[in-house]
């Protein structure tokens, strides 16, 4: 085991910080791809989904191309800035027990755990045809599992 603060444990914390942040920027280019093409076309022809439409509690793909566009494209960007920029918003200092963690680490697991509920509704409701979702489960394991590597964890812990 290596003690904080050491070499290696910064070599890690440095390379789990870019892991979490390249996933989040590679689920923001998905987002903003599958956000704007239900949005183009909210049959869902032009993404070979118009045969499944019938199978989702909509009509068109237009909730779901909103959702896509912003939880998954808009605010994977500004969590992969956050990380980046190590800034914190002052409305999330003091969040109960979550306020030692920065926002945007804290926004990243959630938005992890957001995108594995995604998937297990499409798999539901769908079933896994695409292999889009698996890109994207493999994503989601990514984003948790970088998050979660003790150096990165140390790394986004907000002091007191």
């Amino acid at each position: 085991m290596t003690a904080p603060g050491t070499t290696v444990d910064a070599r890690g914390a440095r390379w789990g910080r870019t892991v979490l942040r390249a996933s989040l920027v590679f689920l923001a280019f998905g987002g903003v791809y599958g956000g704007i093409a239900m949005l183009a076309d909210p049959s869902g022809g032009s993404l070979g989904m118009d045969t499944v439409l019938p199978s989702l509690p909509v009509s068109d793909y237009v909730l779901p191309g909103l959702f896509l566009l912003t939880a998954m494209g808009v605010l994977p960007l500004v969590l992969a800035y956050g990380l980046w920029a190590g800034r914190r918003a002052p409305a999330t200092v003091r969040l109960g027990r979550f306020g030692t963690w920065h926002w945007a680490w804290l926004g990243s697991v959630a938005l992890g755990v957001v995108l594995v509920a995604w998937l297990l509704t499409q798999g539901l409701l769908i079933g896994f045809r695409w292999p889009i979702q698996y890109v994207t489960a493999a994503n989601a394991a990514a984003i948790l599992g970088a998050a979660f590597t003790a150096p990165v964890r140390r790394s986004y812990r907000a002091e007191r």
